[in-house]
């Protein structure tokens, strides 16, 4: 049994057609932006829409997090395990 053919264009190639420039001055526009976002990265600043971070993200250290045997609550770092379990063994999980 064969499988109905589809009407229209795949999903992949609607979508390049609703990208293709439709006038040659839109073609340029877009050539002419693409190459001042270029430029201003090759001269190390930031393209216009980049939006500055306020404030940085906090170094990693402890925090609170889940234990990563029993996940209980523990004050330590990522990943680690409370003084109640086992160590994790060097050849896996038993």
């Amino acid at each position: 049994m064969t499988r109905p053919r589809r009407r229209g264009r795949p999903a992949w190639e609607a979508d390049l057609a609703a990208r293709e420039a439709r006038t040659p001055e839109e073609a340029t526009a877009r050539a002419r932006r693409g190459r001042a976002l270029v430029d201003a990265a090759l001269a190390g600043e930031a393209p216009p829409d980049v939006v500055e971070l306020t404030e940085p993200s906090p170094p990693a250290g402890y925090e609170m997090v889940a234990c990563a045997g029993c996940y209980r609550p523990i004050w330590a770092l990522p990943g680690s395990r409370c003084p109640a379990c086992k160590p994790a063994t060097p050849g896996g999980t038993r």
